[in-house]
């Protein structure tokens, strides 16, 4: 959890002298091994401490939308050398879909320009790079001897039907939504089957009764 926000770095600068970046690295915390969750406020030399270190960041952009916090260095961050995942971080959105496209229209806004990442570069963030971090090299791609970790996501739904097969993934990045997942495999087991969970046949239910428990 790195600099969500100015109050962090704040009270880190009354406590340490330096920014949480900064901090971190003085005591060794930076590396491959490492990702950075938020990286929402940072100064340059920060970025450079994260990209030079190979650091991981894990960019939550909706709820940096929810929390009014702000818009997360992301192009910065990949050009210094910080492989970018994506987290939903909140309950305010659950969509992996929703925060891919949103970290580049996220952009857009702040820079009035489009195409700061393909719509393939944005499903590897949400994927291969989101196991990566977690420090599973094995999975995140469909390939053999990799772990069978994938979802299939609906192209023909009222939000992703039209567009020629050849921009399936454009289709599913920019339109699509966490509704539309169809099937849903980890480690070669069916979780999700037509878009009901194996275990847990009325999600919803549950967790409104788990919720309800916990508010008692």
């Amino acid at each position: 959890h790195l600099s969500e926000q100015t109050a962090e770095n704040e009270a880190c600068h009354q406590a340490h002298g330096c920014t949480p970046t900064e901090l971190l690295a003085e005591y060794g915390v930076l590396g491959p091994r490492t990702t950075a969750v938020h990286a929402t406020h940072l100064t340059d030399g920060d970025i450079a401490l994260l990209g030079g270190s190979s650091t991981g960041v894990c960019m939550c952009p909706t709820t940096e939308r929810d929390l009014a916090d702000g818009i997360g260095p992301a192009v910065a961050l990949q050009r210094a050398g910080s492989a970018l995942s994506l987290g939903s971080d909140s309950h305010a959105v659950v969509d992996l879909l929703e925060e891919a496209r949103a970290m580049e229209l996220d952009e857009r806004l702040r820079t009035r320009r489009r195409g700061h990442w393909t719509a393939a570069q944005l499903l590897r963030a949400a994927t291969e790079d989101g196991h990566r971090a977690l420090g599973w090299s094995q999975a995140g791609r469909l390939e053999t001897g990799m772990l069978a970790d994938f979802t299939t996501v609906a192209l023909d739904s009222v939000r992703t039907a039209g567009p020629a097969a050849r921009m399936a993934t454009e289709a599913a990045v920019f339109a699509a939504t966490a509704a539309d997942v169809r099937h849903t495999v980890v480690n070669g087991t069916h979780v999700v089957r037509d878009g009901v969970h194996t275990t847990v046949p009325d999600v919803p239910a549950a967790l409104a009764e788990a919720i309800a428990a916990v508010q008692m």
